[in-house]
This record gives structure tokens, sequence and C-alpha cells, in this order.
């Protein structure tokens, strides 16, 4: 079983992208063999009030229940996101929340992140910190095209260890401040398999004893993924380990 904790719905407006409706993109999964994913819409990133893409995706979605899995998008820097956060949770069931820092402009340790990050562990959602969306060198003008300081990431984990962090679309895992913090190793943060190198990235975090640490994602329909399953495929790990990164660690994640 593989369950994609890195998928995505909707419009991105740089670019056009294929596989980027619930038809289009069950279709993907079931050619690929990946049999559920955690979905958010992607033209929430760039609304102010969010919640109306909420709603919508959690609608489009129904008659793909049990396939896609719906995470909130969360604007902080909104005055009644706490509203939209308890509406996401206890009305639309939905299952994580992500945050976008590089877009909503926020410092992702700040007082305002630690809020959020404090009232989703009270809620047992797990946050969701893309660390980009668009390789930077590929930007289109209008898009910032910023990373999230994944040093800032752990400083948001240290000031709430209670919450649970998941950052896709990460290079660098070994060297990354999460895992080079002794103080967070056994903390509740993931990152997942859709833009790392598998030699440099992968192996070493898992040499290193970082395996628990890791989950599949694809980042599709930015990203096609047979990249991720190709990784997956070669990883160096044994049968147990493969399936905590399969889908183990996403139903952890999730609360499946």
């Amino acid at each position: 079983m593989i369950i994609d904790i890195n998928a995505w719905l909707g419009v991105w407006p740089f670019r056009a992208l294929r596989d980027n409706t619930p038809e289009m993109l069950a279709a993907r999964l079931d050619s690929c063999g990946i049999q559920k994913a955690a979905v958010s819409p992607i033209e929430a990133v760039f609304h102010r009030n969010v919640q109306l893409a909420n709603e919508k995706l959690v609608e489009d979605i129904e008659p793909f229940s049990d396939r896609f899995i719906p995470l909130a998008t969360l604007n902080p820097t909104y005055t009644h996101w706490e509203d939209d956060l308890k509406a996401c949770h206890e009305d639309l069931n939905m299952k994580g929340v992500r945050l976008f820092p590089q877009y909503q402009n926020f410092p992702i340790d700040g007082p305002l992140a630690q809020s959020v990050a404090k009232a989703c562990a009270e809620r047992n959602l797990p946050i969701f910190i893309p660390h980009r969306l668009e390789d930077v060198r590929e930007r289109h003008w209008m898009d910032p095209g910023n990373v999230v300081d994944v040093a800032a990431i752990a400083n948001l984990l240290a000031a709430v260890p209670e919450a649970t962090i998941t950052i896709p679309n990460l290079r660098g895992m070994a060297s990354c401040a999460l895992w080079q913090r002794e103080d967070l190793r056994d903390k509740s943060w993931y990152l997942d398999l859709s833009l790392a190198e598998v030699h440099r990235d992968v192996e070493v975090l898992v040499e290193q004893g970082g395996a628990n640490h890791l989950v599949f994602g694809s980042h599709v329909p930015f990203s096609y993924p047979g990249s991720a399953l190709v990784k997956r495929a070669i990883l160096k790990v044994d049968k147990d380990t493969l399936e905590n990164i399969s889908y183990r660690h996403a139903k952890k994640i999730l609360g499946l």
C-alpha cells in the first residue's frame, strides 16, 4: 500500500498542470499503484480568505472520499484563521493543515506561527509546510520564489514540541536543521521523497538512523509520481521500514 502525503488539486497561476482535477488525479494514482493521497487546493495559496477554497475542495473530492484525504490551507495573517481551523476540523473533517509562510508573509518561527501550531496540536492536526512549490530557478517573475528556512521550522518545533510537522519538497535532508539538532531528533517531524536525491539525501539520512522521519510524497501534479516511486523502489531498507515509509507513517500523521 502507498499513501501520498504530498498531492494537490486545482490551478497554479504560472503554468498549466496535468492531472489537477479529482478525476484526472485519481486516474494517475491508479496507473501508478498509489491507493490514497492527501490533497489541498493549489489556488488557496494565493487567497487572503482561504476558507471558500477549503470548502470547494471537500465538495469536489466527495465522490472520491475513499481516495483523497483533505488538508486545509490556513492563512494565519487572516483575522478569522481560528474560525477557519475550527470549521475545517469539526465541520469539514479535514486531516491536517498546510501553511505557506513564503507566500502568506509571516515568520514560521514567530508568535503567530506558534499560536497556529499550538491550536493544531490541541486538535491533533498535523502541519505541512512545503519547503518550496517550484524550483526557484524556474519561477515566474510574479512568484516570490522563496523557500522556507528549515532552521526556522526547527525553532517552531522546539517552541511547540507537541506539534507534528511535515516538510514536503525538501532537499538536503541529512544536513537540515531538524536532523542536526539533537534535541529534536525524537520529535514528530517528517520529510518526503518528492524532491529529495536518493544518494545525497535519503540514503544518508537512513544510514544515520533517520528512516523514522521519512514518508512517501510525490508532489503531483507539479511533478510526476514516477520519480518518487523510483526513489522508493531503490531505497536500501528492509521490508518493514519500507512499509513505514510507504504508508504507516502517513496513517499515523493523518490519524487514519
